[in-house]
């Protein structure tokens, strides 16, 4: 892991961030270059869909626009639909020429598969997450009209990110928004899924001082990883803190029970029912870096 590249500061918050990367900013032609140079500086999480999406390349390349983030503002041109799809494509053929090139392993990058066999945590992880995570993402997951994924696959990677960001408790989303969105001040896309599940997201400005502690960090280490350049470029960032009162519990595993290599072998054929009801008073906060 490479954090030498942190701001020097004595701020409590030149401890490793931990991020989850939106799916919808990993899709994007932003994604892999952010994945590639953020990991230097934070770990890093994606969710079990993405590499579902992405296992899936050849169907999707025929079928971009299930992918293909439509925003909060949906009123586009058909010249911006055009571009939209364009730029899907072209990031998923981005993404089949960095798996091919690269050991993810190695990039401090994380994820949650479809069981821990299939999953990479940090080796200081408590396991008991992936069933804490699975079962979060179950109790939303039966809140999904199947008609709401027919034509759109998104709102099922927004799912795993946001039962992942509950269960790691103290990371934050990192998204964008649409430039559509952006001009009228709406919440990047996610956030219309999390109020879909009754979660409210409230928009958060530089006049509080927590965000303009956190965004003046988070914009230090852009700059330390060269990333800055992509706000130059027009990419409208923002990170997403999920509020849930309830620390979600899973009725198995002890929570002492640390995350080792041989442990992967002994996947479970049932995950564990919540012992609360996380959702309630959930609320969301985002703000533009």
């Amino acid at each position: 892991m490479k954090y030498d590249l942190l701001p020097k500061t004595n701020s409590p918050l030149s401890q490793p961030q931990i991020c989850i990367i939106d799916p919808a900013l990993a899709l994007s032609v932003h994604g892999v270059p952010l994945i590639q140079q953020l990991g230097e500086v934070m770990e890093l999480w994606v969710v079990r869909e993405l590499w579902h999406i992405l296992d899936s390349s050849s169907f999707y390349l025929q079928h971009p626009e299930l992918i293909t983030p439509k925003g909060i503002n949906s009123c586009r041109t058909p010249k911006q639909e055009r571009v939209a799809l364009e730029e899907t494509l072209w990031s998923l053929k981005r993404w089949e020429q960095f798996r091919m090139e690269n050991d993810l392993a190695r990039l401090n990058l994380f994820w949650l598969g479809d069981s821990l066999r299939e999953s990479l945590l940090p080796k200081n992880r408590n396991l008991e997450i992936f069933w804490q995570w699975e079962a979060l993402a179950k109790s939303l997951d039966s809140q999904i009209d199947e008609s709401q994924t027919i034509d759109y696959i998104l709102p099922l990677a927004f799912r795993d990110t946001i039962a992942l960001a509950a269960s790691l408790g103290s990371a934050f989303i990192l998204t964008y928004q649409q430039e559509a969105d952006f001009e009228k001040n709406l919440p990047p896309e996610i956030c219309k899924a999390l109020q879909f599940w009754g979660i409210s997201c409230q928009v958060l400005t530089p006049r509080d001082s927590f965000v303009s502690v956190e965004r003046d960090y988070l914009r230090q280490l852009l700059i330390s990883t060269g990333t800055i350049k992509f706000l130059w470029a027009g990419l409208h960032l923002t990170v997403l803190h999920l509020f849930v009162p309830e620390s979600p519990k899973a009725n198995v595993l002890s929570q002492k029970l640390l995350f080792s290599p041989s442990d992967l072998a002994d996947d479970r054929a049932d995950s564990p029912k919540l012992q609360n009801k996380p959702w309630i008073g959930a609320r969301g906060f985002w703000y533009l870096v």
